[in-house]
């Protein structure tokens, strides 16, 4: 380490302690991860759940995924379709309409949906009018509460001033996050992105005079051409447009399963010990500049309602990272979309012919799922627990067993300062917060028969 990182002293957070548990262990925002559902659970399973399980009224997440991007960006791992063919968001959205009104009508007596999230691909890659559309498919379909929260991915390279107010006054979005990953230009072109700091400055500030609660830009450490100097530049910018949210990552190289990244020359990437110290310096900027550490990669002012969630204990960690709605059941919409529904997950087929020809048959176009086991549904919780609230409860007679099961293990991390047990409670310690998934790889049984951990990225 270079001696910048006061956070990290105080802590007592070493580089060899970043470098002992920075290992491949899942980001959980499922349990069990979606490497072990299996292609057994598809749409008529989905569809069975789904009508057994709907009544129970629980309030409702909705998902869509809109796959399509004017270009594949060089590090992007999400499932994505590269394409300017004229017409083929509208030729989606029929089968997306499909989707809903057949999802709909097998998840009768649901609750209020509470929040709709847009993600991509690239969601204002749909025209205003094709957004306006997609808007009222899932109106139509389900209830909406008067005070549901609407949040949207937006890429700052297609979105203008005038789009970006229309996402607000017209569709009613009320948070955004832009894909910023890195201000430098020259990690930009690193990347294949046409992105310049400016632009990503102009599209938060679009976002601000438009009236959002909440603007998140996502940054990314450990991508080609950054060094310490730049990635501190890019720091500088973040602190002076103040986002609400900041979403760390850590840059995922994958070249062997993600075919885009081998665009990436490996020399051009930061080394392992120039890439902590990127995470160390970007945690004591952030931590030291207004934003409250949340756990893991998410950051939020104090006024944020993350923060606010957070503070109140009803956090919560699904597929689209950590969110404010504890307690709500989530379906998906659109090619790779994910469901979460009354204790069973179901992910849609990737790909756009696939999907199609299933709704032509009346079915729902899910790939793989799995319906959860009692004990699958008490490490779920007891994993959320950890990656959101930082305690376990033991007067929960489920998660005092578990605890039990893993107490050598536990007590090892307890001995590093990760966390503290005692007969009331496992309470998550800060310096524990910034190695959650090590702790929460504890309680996987899953990942214990798993051979490929290659599958996940690095805790740190």
């Amino acid at each position: 380490m270079d001696g910048t990182s006061q956070t990290f002293a105080r802590l007592g957070i070493t580089a060899e302690t970043l470098r002992a548990y920075d290992k491949r262990i899942p980001r959980y925002t499922s349990y069990p991860t979606a490497p072990v559902w299996t292609d057994a659970f598809r749409g008529p399973e989905w569809a069975a759940h789904l009508e057994a399980t709907a009544s129970t009224g629980r309030p409702l997440s909705l998902y869509a995924h809109i796959p399509f991007c004017q270009k594949r960006c060089l590090f992007c791992a999400c499932n994505v379709i590269a394409t300017r063919r004229e017409g083929i968001a509208d030729a989606y959205l029929d089968d997306v309409e499909r989707e809903v009104a057949l999802a709909a009508r097998h998840a009768r007596g649901v609750g209020h949906a509470i929040q709709l999230h847009l993600g991509g691909g690239t969601p204002n890659y749909l025209t205003g009018p094709e957004m306006d559309r997609l808007i009222a498919i899932v109106e139509r379909h389900f209830d909406f509460a008067p005070d549901a929260e609407r949040s949207i991915e937006v890429d700052p390279r297609t979105a203008t001033r005038e789009d970006i107010f229309r996402l607000r006054q017209v569709n009613r979005f009320d948070r955004i996050s832009f894909g910023v990953q890195d201000f430098s230009d020259d990690t930009q072109e690193a990347i294949g992105r046409e992105q310049s700091g400016q632009l990503a400055f102009d599209s938060v500030l679009a976002a601000r005079d438009a009236g959002f609660a909440s603007i998140n830009i996502d940054l990314i450490y450990g991508l080609p051409r950054q060094t310490p100097k730049s990635w501190k530049r890019t720091l500088d910018d973040v602190c002076a447009l103040q986002p609400d949210r900041l979403a760390l990552y850590n840059f995922a190289w994958l070249p062997s399963k993600v075919p885009n990244q081998r665009g990436i020359e490996e020399s051009e990437l930061p080394e392992p010990a120039t890439k902590l110290d990127m995470f160390i310096e970007a945690h004591d900027r952030l931590t030291s500049h207004g934003w409250r550490f949340l756990g893991m990669d998410h950051y939020a002012r104090e006024q944020d309602s993350l923060t606010r969630a957070f503070e109140a204990g009803t956090m919560r960690r699904n597929f689209m990272g950590y969110t404010t709605l504890r307690g709500t059941d989530l379906l998906g919409f659109g090619v790779s979309a994910i469901g979460d529904f009354g204790g069973a997950f179901a992910q849609n087929t990737k790909k756009l012919t696939e999907y199609a020809a299933s709704l032509d048959e009346g079915v729902l176009p899910v790939e793989r799922g799995m319906k959860l086991s009692e004990d699958d549904l008490v490490r779920r919780d007891c994993i959320e627990s950890l990656m959101c609230q930082g305690r376990l409860d033991l007067a929960k007679p489920w998660l005092a067993a578990l605890v039990q099961e893993a107490r050598a293990e536990l007590e090892d991390l307890e001995r590093q300062g990760l966390l503290t047990l005692s007969p009331a409670a496992l309470d998550v310690t800060l310096k524990g917060r910034v190695f959650l998934r090590n702790i929460a790889v504890v309680f996987d049984a899953s990942m214990r028969a798993m051979k490929d951990k290659h599958l996940f990225s690095r805790a740190v």
